[in-house]
């Protein structure tokens, strides 16, 4: 296990994912040479997009703490990050074992028809609910517990993941994958039960669309001029109790020429990736055109920052960084200080923009109210996440007796329902581990029974269907005169 873990760190995701699809490709009787150029430009792609995301994410991160040092608030609990988290899980056994048995696993439910999601190619990703399995280890002192808890949550991100993803193919214009992070699935029900009342309410009628902002405006509407007049604002906020100093205006316009430059970048970096994807797709197509394959659907896993660029999510993701830390001061419960995490909301969106279409008043007003959700699970589970960090050595002594989360990998309602139900009272215990699995097996065969309606409902058109129906009925012909 430790030479898996060794191996992941070692080649990372870039090199790790390509390899994967490389093989998967192979299996699909893709030809040799392009599914090494295929896997190729995969990890282009990937790289491409670390790199963008790195360099956006290491400006704001300054400007971000300015801000909240700026703004004064005082609350005892302080986001550190995501890389906390990820140290919990994979520093102790349970995060180590889950490596290959979630490998085993996710390949059993896959080849078993369970899913249509092909899972292993996004593994760097289990951490996010593997975390809430460790601590499900800790507070219970059961390995068992925090194995059968981190199984069922990978069950419950798996049937996310089918559900949304023809939304996201429909969306995001990306053939046969799926983010499996629940940091960016997650939101998906409530998202499409908040679409809900912006349509009963007419609000959904305030579409603020790039694409439509653009039409509109001409240069004004472009993302590049939306990358700096949001860029600009973010960190003038930050600033705002400084602007004498040209130091800081020199910081300013570098910050809004960055996010200019993230909105400018992306749709070439998506380019890339969307070569690495063509000779897996054409060969599925092929196949299942000719009768040859099966499997009606199968989406491939894979990390969301392929997702997180797309110019509506990137605006509201980046509007939603001083919102959230307005809600953070004014709301009753929070014990919350958002820092480290907060460059990451737009990974925290993808899929609430995905079901909204890209209308950015509904994904900002839906994001704002999921995202102080989120506030409240972290600060419930705060003490927990600490005794974790400080057990495996993630928060230095300095430190002293503060409370540390990671808000990213916190937010996630699954994860705390699983968590509260495995770390009830003996009494109370068993009962709500099998109300949840019961829970479960009941939406799993509801969704099963109707994905198309569901999957509708999470923003996928019936253009998608209809394209899909016909190659699944050419491919039932020819197979029928094959035989």
């Amino acid at each position: 296990m430790e030479t898996i873990k060794l191996i992941l760190d070692l080649f990372g995701a870039t090199i790790f994912v390509p390899v994967v699809v490389f093989i998967l490709s192979l299996c699909m009787k893709v030809e040799p040479n392009k599914a090494f150029k295929g896997a190729l430009y995969m990890g282009i792609g990937l790289t491409a997009f670390n790199i963008i995301i790195g360099a956006l994410t290491g400006s704001l991160g300054p400007i971000i703490t300015e801000m909240v040092n700026s703004s004064g608030i005082n609350l005892p609990c302080i986001d550190i990050g995501w890389p906390a988290a990820s140290v919990i899980v994979y520093a102790n056994r349970i995060g180590l074992f889950f490596i290959p048995f979630g490998l085993a696993f996710d390949l059993i439910l896959f080849l078993t028809k369970w899913t249509d999601t092909f899972h292993p190619t996004d593994i760097w990703n289990y951490y996010f609910f593997v975390f809430w399995a460790a601590i499900v280890q800790l507070e219970t002192g059961s390995f068992v517990l925090g194995i059968i808890a981190g199984m069922l949550l990978n069950l419950i991100l798996l049937l996310l993941a089918d559900w949304i993803a023809p939304s996201m193919e429909c969306y995001y214009g990306y053939q046969g994958v799926v983010s499996t992070c629940y940091c960016s699935v997650s939101g998906m029900p409530f998202a499409i039960f908040m679409k809900w009342i912006f349509k009963k309410t007419g609000l959904y009628k305030i579409n603020i669309d790039p694409t439509k902002i653009r039409e509109k405006f001409g240069f004004w509407g472009e993302p590049v001029t939306m990358g700096l007049i949001i860029g600009f604002a973010v960190s003038f906020i930050a600033k705002i109790h400084s602007l004498g100093v040209l130091e800081n205006w020199a910081i300013m316009l570098k910050t809004a020429i960055l996010t200019g430059a993230v909105m400018a970048l992306y749709p070439s970096v998506s380019g890339l990736f969307v070569k690495g994807l063509i000779p897996l797709t054409q060969t599925l197509n092929a196949r299942m055109r000719s009768g040859e394959m099966t499997r009606k659907n199968m989406n491939i896993a894979i990390d969301p920052a392929v997702f997180f660029g797309e110019e509506s999510n990137i605006a509201s993701g980046l509007v939603l960084i001083p919102l959230m830390l307005a809600v953070a001061v004014i709301l009753p419960g929070n014990i919350i200080l958002p820092l480290a995490d907060l460059p990451a909301l737009p990974f925290m969106i993808i899929g609430i923009t995905c079901v909204m279409g890209g209308n950015v008043f509904a994904s900002v007003v839906t994001g704002a109210l999921w995202l102080s959700i989120g506030y409240l699970m972290n600060s419930e589970v705060a003490a927990t996440f600490t005794e974790a960090a400080r057990n495996v050595n993630a928060v230095s002594d300095s430190a002293g007796d503060a409370l540390v989360t990671s808000f990213l990998v916190g937010h996630n309602p699954f994860g705390w329902i699983v968590y509260k139900a495995f770390t009830a009272p003996e009494g109370m215990r068993i009962f709500a581990i099998v109300a949840c699995f019961a829970v479960y097996f009941i939406v799993y065969f509801l969704y099963r029974k109707n994905a198309k309606a569901w999957q509708l409902a999470a923003g996928a058109t019936p253009e998608y269907f209809e394209e899909k129906e016909a190659i699944w009925r050419e491919a039932q012909e020819n197979k029928a005169a094959k035989a």
